[in-house]
């Protein structure tokens, strides 16, 4: 039978940041996530589906794989914006994978950003597919005033394929105890019974102890485990294996990451010493656990995003979860069609264009006509990811709902573009600090969401400015994605 293993991990946490100590202020008695000083947040325009392009950009650009390559894309989340509709394919539209790539959505529960692994895996041994890209995305809350109030947010994504020099190996999983955390259909917010340490020594223990004996791990090492806080982590490892050593992450910085809080753990693991073998494992308090056995037969790249962090009070917080409303500004507002590759008759949605055969001007989005010499012969071609500002404006009215002022609104010349016009895209400014926007800043394309319609997420590309120092990101590996096709 054809081997599994992960050939490329990144990562990606949004800028916001919300203080425990801040939630503790207005909520004075209310415990906390343990260990825990800040929460990532997610911004005003971001969801799973915006964090999930992002960290699958990142996974492709360090493997350096383009997305003609990739044939099956597992997405895995607790927070999709719909009840009914494929968030993966929101996805694969932004990635520009093929159309008859496979899809499939794994939703609503903890474990799932592991069982995307497993469903990956399974589907290379059996030849389903060349190349599988598992992503875990959420952007959850909790009750006001609850322990589980502040979740975080934040994706991570996985290339799985044949050669992947990290071994997935025997999975196994196992129900156990009754709901202590539940999400009730058509709420926002987690609900859950307030007893934590029932829910770790009860629930959480018994579960992972029952994987972990279904694996038939002698030596009871832990690659990666969550979602968990910083002392449940410890508290666990301790019950199950006094002995054990485990990697840890940033968790201490952004919170409970839900599905993807055991693939954030597990990029940071697969840097450790070549022919180390543990467990990644998924809990879910009341459900259950599932896990898998890895092993590090080499070195993969791992890449991880981290835009600068946002300060966000609990007002802002609220606000961003739809909590708090303040003014609505009269609709229409979103400059939905006006923004590239956020037309609705672009089926494709992955920034596409059309160069002129004529002239050689790139067209975003494509047009009937080239907007420099008039020619009607076009070829279909993706544009850059990258750019400079030629000219913008700052609004310091509410431009666009939900989002706060100031706004900034500029075009940007696309990187190793030519002509009077062409080459050229207009677009917000997002995560970025306007104080130092000028023109000629270099910036980047990210998918965002742009508003809603009836409840239809509408989704498409924004900019945000890379720092002169070398980027947003923190990266480790191969570059952002330009190896991509």
């Amino acid at each position: 039978m054809t081997e599994a293993g992960i050939e490329a991990i990144a990562t990606y946490v949004p800028p916001g940041r919300l203080s425990v100590a801040e939630l503790r202020r207005h909520w004075p008695g209310v415990a906390g996530p343990g260990g825990v000083s800040t929460v990532a947040v997610a911004g005003f325009d971001e969801d799973v589906v915006t964090m999930a392009v992002e960290a699958c950009d990142g996974a492709l650009a360090a493997g350096g794989v383009g997305t003609a390559a990739v044939d099956l894309l597992v997405l895995a989340t607790c927070s999709s914006p719909y009840a009914e509709h494929s968030a993966a394919a929101e996805v694969a539209r932004a990635l520009g994978l093929p159309s008859d790539a496979g899809l499939v959505d794994l939703a609503g529960s903890t474990v799932s950003g592991v069982t995307g692994l497993v469903v990956a895996a399974d589907a290379v041994r059996s030849g389903r597919c060349r190349r599988a890209l598992v992503v875990a995305s959420e952007r959850r809350t909790g009750r006001p005033g609850t322990a589980v109030e502040a979740l975080g947010a934040g994706a991570a994504a996985a290339l799985v394929s044949a050669d992947g020099p990290v071994a997935i190996g025997r999975t196994a999983s196992t129900r156990f105890g009754v709901p202590t955390r539940w999400r009730p259909d058509g709420e926002r917010a987690l609900h859950h019974y307030d007893d934590a340490r029932y829910e770790l020594m009860n629930q959480v223990v018994p579960a992972v102890t029952a994987v972990l004996a279904d694996l038939r791990e002698d030596r009871h090492a832990f690659l990666a485990v969550g979602p968990l806080d910083v002392r449940s982590r410890s508290l666990l490892v301790r019950a199950v294996d006094p002995g054990a050593e485990g990697s840890s992450f940033e968790v201490e910085g952004t919170g409970d990451l839900g599905a993807a809080g055991p693939l954030f753990a597990l990029a940071g693991a697969v840097g450790g010493e070549v022919g180390t073998a543990g467990v990644c494992m998924a809990v879910e308090p009341g459900s259950g656990a599932v896990g898998l056995r890895v092993a590090l037969g080499g070195a993969i790249p791992v890449r991880h995003s981290r835009p600068a962090e946002i300060p966000v009070d609990y007002v802002g917080y609220l606000q961003r979860f739809g909590a708090v409303e303040g003014p609505v500004p009269p609709s229409p507002i979103v400059p939905y069609a006006a923004t590239p590759g956020a037309l609705r008759d672009d089926g494709e949605g992955s920034l596409t264009g059309s160069r002129c055969t004529a002239c050689g001007s790139l067209n975003v989005p494509p047009r009937r006509r080239c907007i420099d010499c008039g020619g009607t012969t076009h070829v279909p071609e993706r544009a850059p990811r990258s750019g400079t500002i030629v000219t913008y404006n700052v609004q310091h009215v509410v431009a666009v709902h939900p989002e706060p002022s100031p706004v900034a609104v500029g075009v940007v010349r696309l990187t190793g573009e030519g002509g009077a016009r062409g080459g050229q895209v207009s677009a917000m400014v997002c995560d970025s600090d306007l104080e130092h926007l000028g023109v000629g800043s270099p910036v980047e394309l990210v998918y965002r969401r742009l508003g809603a319609d009836d409840g239809l997420v509408k989704y498409g590309w924004k900019v945000r400015v890379v720092p002169e120092t070398g980027g947003a990101a923190a990266t480790q590996g191969a570059a952002r994605g330009d190896a991509r096709s």
